[in-house]
């Protein structure tokens, strides 16, 4: 029962996640951070990207990739709008402000255990096949070695973006400032918000604190986990907050209607093309043959850390092709016979896959972020995506390799 009881409580976590999200669409909460982040005037080329993809990925942790994303998209345009240059240097600005953008909601879904549905992937999955540490991936420990890490990959991604684009101007930052200044959303409402996040962020740490230490109780700390999910049902859905500080308008933070967002029908096609890439790949057997010779490998007692590095690779480009999900689970269940002979290299293997097929840099058909973001710009130089994305393929699947294998035991021996 208690092994059911922390996964149900995960279901609580990724289902509130979501709503606050919905919370953050509505009401422009995005926007609004980025206002204060912009120089009232002139603000570098270089200082924006890292602002984009540092902001994007610290809202993504928050709200799923492909949400922020939209979020964000029509703010893309407008800075992208901003730049005067030649038509070469428009579509150079363009692609690295969309790689900023594209590259930060990736990266962000890693650092909490609701950022993507990989991450719950993972989770169901150790579920499923019964690994001995399942227990120890909680949405706590998760924010243990997951918020450093999305740190490092922020500042790897920046350094590799400067070092394509080797951006030296300054833009203009008014219109952009009047553009946000003119969000119709009281800013009352995005303080709420704001606060609600920072309230769902605390108080579900505490109770997944509670849940994996606090072993005699976890019945208790379900029900408590059960009422906190119907408070903040109650707060976001029911509860009538003032809209401004001294008028009498009152109204909910979301309704009904808020819980579903359209799609930009260009991304979707480029999903769409992701996903026969996979049939393809599937209906050819190739998990099968990186399953063989992972086992083959493993039973050679060749380098762990080298064959590590090797799985972070072949997911990351393979992810360029394929839908990051699916090539996730054929990995898992192919590779399932590792668990039974060697369950310390299987659940560092799963691990790398996880958050390497979230990490995919260089297509369109990489992940939904990428291809929704491609889909609705136009304008974009593929071959500085291609060029940038293969280099930080490269190094993020040795930053995650060694992550996974040194620092991601360290904090998972605290849980134990």
């Amino acid at each position: 029962m208690h092994e059911v009881l922390d996964k149900l409580q995960l279901v609580h976590f990724f289902l509130i996640s979501y709503l606050i999200s919905r919370v953050f669409v509505k009401h422009k909460l995005p926007e609004r951070i980025l206002y204060y982040l912009v120089e009232t005037k002139h603000i570098s080329i270089s200082k924006l990207s890292w602002i984009l993809i540092s902001g994007t990925a610290l809202l993504s942790m928050l709200i799923a990739n492909v949400i922020t994303l939209l979020t964000l998209l029509p703010l893309l345009l407008l800075i992208q709008n901003e730049y005067h240059g030649t038509e070469k240097e428009k579509r150079k600005f363009s692609t690295l402000m969309l790689l900023s953008l594209i590259w930060g909601a990736n990266i962000g879904g890693m650092g909490m255990l609701t950022g993507t549905t990989t991450n719950g992937i993972l989770v169901y999955m150790f579920e499923l096949f019964k690994y001995p540490n399942r227990h120890l991936f909680s949405f706590f420990s998760w924010l243990g070695w997951g918020i450093p890490l999305v740190g490092l990959m922020c500042l790897l991604g920046w350094g590799v973006l400067m070092l394509v684009f080797q951006p030296n101007q300054r833009l203009s930052a008014l219109q952009i400032k009047r553009h946000l200044d003119s969000t119709s959303v009281p800013i009352r409402l995005q303080k709420i918000g704001m606060n609600l996040a920072f309230a769902f962020f605390l108080s579900a740490a505490l109770l997944s604190f509670g849940m994996s230490k606090i072993k005699a109780q976890q019945e208790l700390i379900y029900i408590l986990t059960s009422l906190w999910s119907l408070m903040f049902l109650y707060l976001m859905f029911i509860h009538k907050w003032k809209s401004e500080v001294r008028g009498n308008n009152k109204e909910s933070l979301i309704s009904d209607r808020d819980i579903l967002h359209d799609l930009p029908m260009k991304g979707l096609v480029w999903i769409g093309l992701g996903i026969l890439m996979t049939v393809i790949l599937v209906w050819i057997k190739f998990p099968r043959l990186v399953s063989g010779w992972t086992l083959t490998w493993v039973q050679a007692k060749y380098s762990i850390l080298l064959l590590y590095l090797i799985i972070a690779l072949i997911t990351t480009f393979t992810t360029e092709v394929v839908s990051n999900s699916v090539i996730q689970i054929s990995l898992f269940v192919v590779l399932f016979p590792l668990s039974k002979t060697n369950p310390e290299i299987s659940w560092q293997t799963m691990l790398i896959i996880t958050l390497c097929s979230t990490c995919a840099f260089m297509t369109p058909l990489a992940t939904p972020s990428n291809g929704l973001g491609f889909g609705a710009s136009s304008k974009i130089y593929l071959r500085y995506m291609l060029l940038a994305g293969g280099i930080m393929n490269l190094v993020s699947a040795g930053l995650i390799t060694l992550w996974v294998s040194f620092a991601v035991p360290a904090v998972l021996r605290w849980f134990g």
